[in-house]
């Protein structure tokens, strides 16, 4: 941690904070819930899980973006009630105006504080060289990479010079190589007690990532997000990822993580469902290409592999092997004994077929989930066999309240449309059933090819 008074004072609390989003159903939709936290000046505090369990909410309630439906958001004693002046946010997506130069965007935070155009000027001059963005005032987004832009990003929150920065996965959009870069960047600024900021908080799902940079590390859940554990990481700056202390903090976090999303109970597979759970679940949030990479993946090596040395030798996100490894296990392709994933008799043989036999077996297995299955009812007696997206999105969002619709719709075309259960028409956003549908000639659907990615 950087040097700091002997007692750092507390920056921010969240107190007993709730969110719940109302459905077009009318059903109430929690995101996170009994949120207790505090943040002092000086750290950097990491949120850590995986897509959908709330990070995203929880940092735009901590920079006063949004009002939790309960609880508390206290800054240096005082309650937030709406956007705080000092504290700054930096987005997934670069959300630049694209008619503007660089010098114009990072202005553009300047504009409501009031200040006067050359002291404007100035601000941003200074944190042009600050983020090394110099020669580039009078580029227009479009001219720039995407690490540049999220350069840009970076630079317009810091020229309000906040006490807080947030960052909601601030280097998911860019490569590999540029995301150390700005990583090892915005350390250093945080470090430099004769800039700003003074703490960040920051939402990540790469354990690598808040192993390199967190002094602080929150690990959430889902359904609703809800933090389970708190570690602090004492690894001195800068952090070396070769060092034996840095690969233990490593395999800590990935041990806490595996135990809370693929717990010691196995997941129940299609078919097998169990004494007082819902009658319709979710799937879990992977495409197929990421499913079918992961099969092959284990398949590679011999049909059985330690989770943690698949996640070591893929270099993905272990948050997104997770999923995957989960969806397998739905299915029925995968098991998992202790930290090992095992192929099953049919997952070998799903691994070995040809594309048309797979897309049979996986076929056969969607039919089996409940959820699949109510789709498949709405459809059939639907006008045509279709059915609308707005539908469809209504239809989620009762059966599935825990999760977002849009991106549970996503999943679902995506696994339907590769087990020839349906298609979906761009033109008219409607589900057809694959026995109603054009000949793949004649019809205007999107359809996925079924490749896996290269999960090595």
């Amino acid at each position: 941690m950087p040097p700091n008074a002997d007692t750092p004072e507390v920056l921010l609390e969240l107190r007993g904070v709730e969110h719940t989003y109302i459905l077009p159903s009318g059903k109430p939709f929690p995101v996170v819930a009994d949120i207790q936290f505090t943040l002092k000046a000086g750290e950097l505090v990491a949120l850590l899980g995986p897509s959908g369990c709330g990070k995203s909410t929880l940092v735009r309630i901590a920079a006063g973006l949004l009002r939790p439906t309960h609880g508390e958001v206290v800054y240096r004693t005082r309650p937030v009630l709406g956007p705080n002046p000092h504290v700054a946010l930096v987005f997934q997506q670069f959300a630049l105006y694209p008619w503007l130069t660089v010098a114009q965007n990072i202005e553009q935070a300047l504009i409501p504080r009031g200040l006067d155009p050359n002291r404007r000027r100035q601000r941003v001059a200074e944190v042009i060289s600050l983020i090394g963005l110099n020669g580039f005032e009078e580029a227009y987004p479009r001219e720039l990479s995407g690490g540049m832009r999220q350069r840009v990003g970076i630079a317009r929150a810091l020229v309000v010079q906040p006490e807080l920065l947030c960052m909601d996965e601030p280097f998911s959009q860019v490569d590999a190589l540029t995301a150390e870069t700005l990583r090892n960047e915005v350390v250093n600024l945080w470090r430099d007690r004769e800039k700003y900021p003074h703490s960040i908080l920051l939402v990540s799902h790469d354990i690598h990532e808040v192993t390199v940079m967190a002094s602080r590390i929150l690990i959430m859940t889902t359904n609703p997000g809800r933090i389970k554990a708190l570690i602090d990481n004492p690894l001195p700056y800068p952090r070396d990822a070769t060092t034996s202390a840095y690969q233990t903090l490593v395999d800590r976090l990935h041990g806490i993580i595996t135990g809370l999303y693929l717990p010691e109970e196995p997941i129940p597979q299609v078919g097998r469902a169990k004494a007082g759970m819902p009658a319709i679940a979710p799937i879990p949030l992977i495409e197929v290409q990421g499913l079918v990479g992961l099969l092959q993946a284990i398949d590679n090596r011999g049909g059985t592999v330690a989770l943690l040395q698949l996640t070591a030798e893929m270099g993905k996100a272990f948050t997104r092997i997770l999923l995957a490894v989960k969806a397998a296990e739905f299915l029925g392709f995968v098991k998992t004994l202790e930290d090992d994933l095992v192929l099953t008799e049919l997952g070998c043989q799903f691994v070995g077929a040809p594309r048309k036999t797979r897309r049979q077996l996986f076929r056969q297995q969607l039919l089996q989930l409940p959820l699949v299955q109510r789709l498949q009812e709405m459809a059939q007696h639907s006008p045509e066999h279709r059915l609308t997206q707005d539908v469809l999105l209504e239809e989620l969002a009762i059966q599935c309240p825990q999760e977002e619709p849009k991106r549970l719709f996503h999943i679902l075309m995506n696994w339907g449309r590769f087990a020839d259960l349906w298609a979906y028409d761009l033109a008219s956003a409607r589900l057809i059933l694959q026995e109603a549908a054009a000949p793949p000639a004649e019809q205007t659907v999107s359809d996925t090819d079924g490749e896996s990615e290269t999960w090595r």
